[in-house]
């Protein structure tokens, strides 16, 4: 071999040691760099020049030094691929929990004070006027009316909050969507950058790799992703199954209004526009680990967001079908938010109706004929079935201007009575079930009030007889109602409860649903954290480990030099005793 070939061995070395001292000091620069994965030099032989053989043994062969291989790019995929499921499960019970929480915030459960203390001042007023029901008493009725004002006001203010609620969490799945798509077109630019750095097979484009890995980490916690990296280097996504970024572009999602006529939602749904906006998410389906579908910030905002805004008739009778139950389970119980404004606005509902019916007791009634309205308007009914004030078993405020059958509660779109006069100048007190504008008018959350008449003047709580006696009876069952088993909680809970008790256990049930959802989070949480600690460990940058490198690079980069210098004075010195 000769010195000219030597010194070639000598030169691909110093190139090769000072490519891998550049690699190193990369990343002790990127040590503390977000999502950065460490590169590793690595080397191969530069070529052989055959140099004699020997028969039936081998050649003798001789080498032209080495050269850097490709640089290494230490990722695990399989951790890759875990950490991201992870991640994104994590996700979907953080929202989850986070909703429970929420919800009991906004009942006081957790600070403040509880909605159920507010329940139990309307219950001691009501006790204090059956104590002194005497027409006289004012100061007794006006603490019935003004606690009651007090428990719609506050009861109207969490089903208020918990719309509110909704509304925010509808924000954020427009802002997901957009978060979404700005992803998938940084991860084709990355890949179209990655693409052509690495067209030429010389170099792998690690840092633009980095950057990407980040990005569909970041994606993996919104949605459920499936991807794959093709030759080229090019990774394509799916979401849901569905293609989200192919080779060359992506497939946005969009938010189009959810159709809710009957509910009159305000609500978006995710959609597919390039598939005739077919819907992102099945929501109606079964939620489980075991079937892989609870992944994903933005599936779990919607499931704990609901499509609507929900009331007492969303929940099922106690009679109610099997279908009546499944169109339940699919349309409300999914969503903490929906099915909490159920229950609760059953709860509202239960205590309003049978305040109201004791206070304004009524019958069934056929009307025939033709009626004068108090405004001198005629009102004909052709045998139609009414309810309508007993005005044989009612009672009378103390005022002498008060009418009979006066309501504690009232819907602020529609009075509770059309008074109707007949032939022979009679009033009828015919049951309002419709508003000014036609449509159903129900006492629900957000339609309730406290009469203003009675906020006015308390003389007109409707608790005296027609004889003018203290009605001791009627303020009796206006007590005894809170002991009266109304209804149950869903069809889950079928066991008739007390307004307290069904409260409690509407509580109760959150709080379960909160620790349940607590508990799976924390578990991916531990999860996350271990795959997030394995990842790193793997291929995190360690300043130790690399200055060790550095100076093992170092060290080999002066090796070669002085091989250098060494084959340099040979040569020299072989040229001078040539020339003389």
């Amino acid at each position: 071999m000769s010195l000219w070939t030597n010194m070639y061995i000598g030169v691909t070395g110093l190139k090769t040691q000072q490519n891998a001292i550049n690699i190193t000091a990369h990343n002790l620069t990127n040590v503390n760099t977000e999502g950065y994965v460490r590169q590793q030099a690595s080397f191969s032989d530069l070529s052989y020049r055959q140099v004699g053989f020997v028969s039936g043994v081998a050649t003798w062969q001789t080498g032209y030094g080495v050269e850097s291989d490709r640089t290494r790019h230490i990722r695990d995929l399989f951790l890759d691929a875990s950490y991201r499921e992870e991640y994104g499960r994590e996700a979907f019970y953080d929202v989850q929990y986070d909703a429970t929480v929420e919800i009991e915030d906004l009942f006081g459960e957790l600070e403040g004070e509880t909605f159920q203390q507010t329940l139990l001042n309307f219950q001691e007023a009501l006790e204090e006027l059956a104590k002194t029901p005497e027409a006289s008493d004012l100061a007794t009725r006006s603490g019935v009316v003004l606690y009651a004002e007090e428990f719609i006001s506050r009861a109207n203010a969490i089903y208020e909050d918990l719309v509110t609620y909704q509304t925010e969490l509808d924000n954020q799945v427009k802002s997901m969507v957009d978060q979404i798509n700005s992803l998938g077109e940084q991860i084709v630019y990355y890949n179209d950058l990655i693409r052509s750095y690495e067209a030429t097979n010389v170099e792998t484009a690690s840092d633009y790799r980095d950057q990407r890995d980040l990005l569909l980490d970041e994606l993996s916690q919104l949605v459920d992703i499936d991807y794959e990296e093709n030759a080229d280097g090019v990774v394509t996504v799916k979401v849901e199954g569905v293609n989200f970024i192919t080779e060359d572009a992506v497939f946005k999602m969009a938010t189009a209004q959810l159709d809710t006529v009957d509910h009159g939602s305000s609500f978006v749904t995710v959609v597919w526009p390039y598939l005739e906006n077919a819907e992102v998410f099945n929501l109606s389906a079964t939620v489980s680990t075991a079937l892989g579908n609870d992944v994903g910030k933005l599936k779990s905002t919607l499931l704990a967001r609901g499509d609507y805004v929900a009331n007492y008739t969303d929940l099922p009778a106690d009679d109610a079908t099997a279908e009546e139950i499944a169109i339940y389970e699919k349309n409300v119980a999914y969503s903490s938010i929906m099915k909490t404004e159920a229950e609760f606005d059953r709860l509202i509902n239960g205590i309003v109706e049978l305040v109201n019916s004791i206070l304004c007791p009524e019958v069934e009634t056929t009307l025939n004929g033709t009626y004068t309205t108090e405004s001198g308007e005629t009102v004909t009914y052709s045998g139609e079935t009414v309810k309508i004030l007993d005005l044989d078993n009612c009672s009378y405020g103390t005022d002498e201007n008060s009418t009979p059958g006066t309501e504690l509660f009232s819907r602020s779109d529609a009075e509770r009575y059309t008074v109707l006069y007949d032939s022979s100048g009679e009033k009828i007190y015919v049951y309002n079930e419709v508003n000014e504008f036609g449509t159903t008018s129900l006492y629900t959350l957000g339609n309730l009030e406290v009469n203003q008449t009675l906020l006015e003047n308390y003389a007109y709580l409707p608790l005296t007889t027609a004889s003018g006696d203290a009605d001791y009876d009627r303020t009796r069952q206006l007590v005894d109602l809170f002991d009266v088993e109304f209804d149950n909680l869903n069809p889950e809970n079928t066991t008739n409860k007390t307004f307290m008790e069904y409260y409690e256990s509407m509580i109760n049930e959150i709080a379960n649903e909160g620790t349940l959802y607590k508990a799976m989070y924390d578990n991916q949480n531990t999860v996350v954290s271990n795959l997030d600690n394995s990842r790193e460990a793997f291929y995190g940058v360690s300043s130790d480990e690399e200055l060790t490198a550095l100076i093992k690079y170092q060290d080999a980069y002066m090796a070669n030099s002085r091989y250098i210098n060494v084959i340099s004075e040979m040569l020299e010195n072989i040229i001078e005793r040539m020339g003389v």
